[in-house]
């Protein structure tokens, strides 16, 4: 007796039998149980957790480079939308949902957060809960780049090739190449290459009004 599926079985069976598809669920199942509950690179026999985790990361990832540090605790998903150039790291205990592109020598400190995804709140007579998400506005991160820990990266944002990104700051807009940065939101306290020093970080061509210094609240 044939058994016919319904449009959504088949899609499931299509996923199922996808190669590519089955190793990153395969991956991802070891990472969650196993791979980033062990010790942290520096720890004793940490250079076997930190290759195990990088192997996963060649199955999870869109793109996973040689020589990477996918440290203990980093959470990213199934890796979907997440491409790791070579010699870069993943922090300890990171949060990273998609899509990013991290460049080559790549440092991040721990506890980094990096979202490429927003709430819609468009609607203030619209509970935001209910309003959906926004689409995805990709982050990117180029070369030789050092993220401090505890740093937050905002959606559709740019990190410049060279810059350093001091802990604790809140990146809401583009990141110039050399620049070094921090606060919240992050400004530029200087550039590697000793140019002038601007009063804050130019706004990018899609930025809104939410990402801009809030104004002083009127007096009642």
């Amino acid at each position: 007796m044939s058994v016919k599926l319904g449009p959504a079985a088949r899609h499931r069976l299509t996923m199922l039998t996808d190669s590519r598809q089955l190793q990153r669920v395969l991956a991802f199942a070891v990472y969650t149980l196993l791979g980033r509950h062990l010790p942290w690179s520096n720890r004793p026999f940490g250079q076997y957790a930190r290759r195990l985790r990088a192997a996963l990361g060649e199955w999870m990832l869109d793109e996973c480079g040689d020589a990477v540090n996918i440290e203990h605790g980093a959470l990213f998903g199934s890796g979907r939308g997440i491409r790791l150039g070579d010699r870069s790291d993943i922090g300890m205990d990171a949060l990273v949902i998609g899509p990013v592109h991290i460049g080559a020598d790549v440092m991040m400190g721990p506890r980094c957060v990096l979202i490429a995804g927003a709430h819609n709140h468009a609607d203030p007579d619209v509970p935001m809960n209910t309003q959906g998400m926004l689409d995805d506005r990709p982050i990117v991160i180029e070369d030789d780049v050092w993220i401090g820990a505890g740093s937050t990266i905002l959606p559709g944002r740019k990190l410049g090739s060279g810059c350093i990104v001091g802990a604790g700051s809140v990146i809401t807009r583009d990141v110039p190449s050399m620049a070094v940065v921090g606060g919240n939101p992050a400004q530029v306290i200087r550039y590697r290459t000793d140019e002038q020093v601007p009063s804050m970080l130019p706004a990018a061509a899609d930025d809104t009004e939410a990402s801009k210094p809030l104004p002083n609240r009127p007096k009642t």
